[in-house]
Formats: C-alpha cells, sequence, structure tokens
C-alpha cells in the first residue's frame, strides 16, 4: 500500500491557507472593538458638549480696580473749622455675565463689591469702592444687576425693553447719575433710523424708596421716578457725529421723605427730611471727529434745571462742558485725555445719586476735572484724576482730589 508523504511545500501552503482565512477575523474582530470604544468616546464627547453648551450663549464680564486717593480739603465745614487730609487705597471687584436665550432676548447680573449700610445692610448705590480698612476685614460682595432684556427688530427701526436692576439706560452725564448706579425697575427704548439720522426715545419707570406705610413712618407714599429722554443722533459726512439728547427726570413723592442714602448737601426741612421736589430738567450735546491731526476728539456740554424748585437760579441750575482727546482705551499705547469745568446748584439735582467723587457727592459746587488713561498691556490700563472744586453758596470749601487706579479688565 501507498503511503501518502506531505512535503515541507504541501505544509506551507496549508499553513497559508489558514492563515489566509484567519487574519480577517481577527482583523474583523479588532475592527468591532475599536468601532465600540470610537461609540463610547463620541457618546461621551456629546454629552459633555451638551452639558457645556450654555457656555456657548454665556458672556462672561469682569474687572478689578485698585485705587490710591488722596483728599485735601481747605475751609469750613459742619464740624470744624480746620483743615484735614485724608488718604486711603481701596477696591473695586466685579464679575458677571448675559446669558442669550436667542440673539434678542438675554438675561444678565453683575456682583461687585460696595460698603454696606449698618441700618439696610444694602451698598450705597454710587460706589462699589471698599476701603482697605478695619484689621484685614473680608469685604462685601452685593448683587449690583440682575435683569432681563428683549430686543424686537422690525426694519430700520427696534424697540427693546428690560426689567430688573440694571444700568442707567440714558445718554447721561455724571452731573445726575455716577457711573455705579443701577436703577430699578422697568425701560423701554425705540430707534429708527434714516439715512444719516439716528432717532431714540428712552422711557423708564422706576422704584426709588418702598415704605411699609407702617405707624412708624407716618405711612409715606413710595418714591418712584419717571423718565423721559428723545435722543438724536447725526453723522455729518467725513466731518464727525453730533448727539443730543433731552431728558425729564420726574420724581414722585420726594418732597417731605429723607431718603436711605441722602440728602446730602440738598435742602431740607426742620425734620432734616428733603425741602423740594425734583422735577429735573437735562439737555446734553456731543461733538465727535478724527480731523484733528487724525486724533478722536470729543466736545460736550450739558444744561440741569430743577423745575420743581422757585428757589434762586443758583440752587436749581447747572451746567458743564469739556473735551475728551484720544481714542477709548484697550490696549498697550492707547490714551486718553479729558477735561471739563462743572457748576451745580445746591437743588438741582438729587445728590443721593450725581457723582460721588466730585466734590464729594455733593451738590452746590463747582469746578474741574483733569484725567487721563494709558493703556499698559491689553486689557490693563492706568487712570488719574484730579479735582479742584469748591462750594457756590454758603461757607467756603474747597476740595483738592488726586486718584490713581490700576483697571484689569478680566473679559
Amino acid at each position: 500500500m501507498r503511503k501518502k508523504v506531505f512535503s515541507v511545500k504541501s505544509i506551507v501552503l496549508f499553513a497559508g491557507f489558514f492563515l489566509t482565512l484567519g487574519i480577517p477575523l481577527q482583523a474583523g474582530a479588532v475592527l468591532s472593538t475599536n468601532e465600540e470604544r470610537l461609540q463610547a468616546l463620541e457618546e461621551k464627547m456629546d454629552a459633555q458638549a451638551k452639558a457645556f453648551s450654555w457656555l456657548k450663549k454665556f458672556k462672561p464680564k469682569g474687572d478689578l480696580r485698585l485705587r490710591h486717593e488722596s483728599l485735601f480739603r481747605q475751609g469750613d465745614n459742619a464740624s470744624s473749622s480746620q483743615r484735614f487730609d485724608r488718604s486711603r487705597q481701596r477696591v473695586r471687584f466685579r464679575i458677571g455675565g448675559e446669558y442669550f436665550f436667542t440673539k434678542n432676548i438675554k438675561a444678565g447680573f453683575r456682583l461687585a463689591t460696595g460698603p454696606e449700610d449698618s441700618g439696610t445692610g444694602d451698598s450705597s448705590p454710587t460706589s462699589t469702592n471698599q476701603t482697605f480698612d478695619n484689621t484685614f476685614s473680608t469685604k462685601n460682595i452685593n448683587l449690583d444687576k440682575a435683569y432681563a432684556d428683549w430686543k424686537i427688530p422690525f426694519g430700520k427701526s427696534s424697540a427693546q425693553l428690560r426689567g430688573g436692576k440694571f444700568g442707567v439706560p440714558f445718554m447721561k452725564s455724571q452731573q445726575i447719575w455716577d457711573s455705579d448706579v443701577t436703577v430699578e425697575g422697568a425701560t423701554e427704548k425705540l430707534t429708527h433710523k434714516f439715512g444719516d439720522t439716528k432717532l431714540e426715545l428712552i422711557l423708564g419707570q422706576f422704584v426709588v424708596e418702598e415704605f411699609s406705610n407702617s405707624a412708624t413712618d407716618g405711612g409715606s407714599d413710595d418714591v418712584h421716578l419717571f423718565a423721559y429722554q428723545g435722543v438724536v443722533t447725526q453723522t455729518l459726512g467725513g466731518i464727525g457725529k453730533a448727539k443730543v439728547g433731552v431728558a425729564m427726570y420726574d420724581f414722585q413723592n420726594i418732597q417731605g421723605n429723607n431718603l436711605t442714602f441722602g440728602p446730602g448737601a440738598n435742602s431740607v426741612d426742620a425734620d432734616g427730611d428733603l425741602a423740594s421736589n425734583f422735577d429735573i430738567f437735562n439737555v446734553l450735546a456731543e461733538f465727535r471727529t478724527d480731523l484733528v491731526m487724525g486724533v478722536p476728539v470729543k466736545v460736550f456740554g450739558g444744561y440741569v434745571k430743577n423745575l420743581a424748585n422757585d428757589a434762586d437760579d443758583l440752587e436749581n441750575d447747572g451746567w458743564e462742558a469739556g473735551v475728551t482727546v484720544g481714542k477709548r482705551v484697550k490696549k498697550f499705547g492707547d490714551w486718553q485725555a479729558t477735561y471739563f469745568f462743572r457748576n451745580t446748584g445746591k437743588d438741582a439735582v438729587l445728590d443721593a445719586l450725581n457723582h460721588s467723587d466730585f466734590f464729594e457727592g455733593g451738590t452746590n459746587s463747582e469746578g474741574s476735572l483733569v484725567g487721563l488713561k494709558l493703556g499698559l498691556y491689553d486689557g490693563i490700563l492706568l487712570e488719574l484724576a484730579y479735582m479742584d472744586v469748591e462750594s457756590i453758596i454758603g461757607p467756603s470749601t474747597k476740595l483738592q482730589f488726586l486718584q490713581a487706579n490700576l483697571v484689569l479688565n478680566l473679559f
């Protein structure tokens, strides 16, 4: 009987055949495992993307300001006829942002430092500074803004509704509104553009004081502010741009009441309550141009009058005029210089809300401010300001105020 003999060649052929059959099976198994891992990774990334999708709709905002200020005072004051000086270091920290539900619907908030009033626990409406003091004590953080905003575009026009606690919505000057003030209530804004002209109508309904109407406060009526402003902005070809705003700020039930933060220099009655109503008429104007050696220049001015007070015009009127040279400071090398002169009668504006640094926030004052801003790095700037102010009527008081700020914009 003939025996079958397998040669080396046959063995190699058979081995190669079975190996060839096995490779697709093994590759298929490896490919299947990789696909599963890839699918699991994609699912994990999708879950993480959904978890953080809100970040795409959120725009953060924040800044830190370190300040040194020195006050030099001469003349009479309520407590002493001696001159006194004061120097202090202060910090301001603000952080917040806006969340966009859609392109035109958003909500915003901001937290900020600020000194706490011992009676109410609230912070001053005109200052978010905290002074370095009180044995390294921790500093307060307060709700500075919380609002909802809806913009409704239609053609070349738009309407905007905002409610909550938010920045002053008007074309404004610190002669009436300190830059730290955030109003509380609602505002409506209508805008229409045609050609080189833009028209704006801005309305506001704000709560100033809410009383409990208990026997302890005599059943006082709540204090409200109804505000109206029209603004015209006109582009003047290649010359520049002009802007004019006319406003009326009508305070309700303010006479005979004592506000939580005020009065300071405003006239008061025998009980220490405000002696006057405040119906403040305000006109503001500015002109911007780049034609002065290619450097942006803004010339501005304003007039204010309390129509609800029949006293002498020295007490009810106010005005200001000034100039700013240079563009807005954002990065290294940017600079901007400002000068203005301001005159504010004793009852021309409500001193609980006006510029808290100029004459220490008081009215019955006139004087100058010189300011300079320098860009040190992207988002970091140095601000310098010097104010020389004195009283208009009554005991003579003169203040010189020097400020140096290092501002770091976080977002």
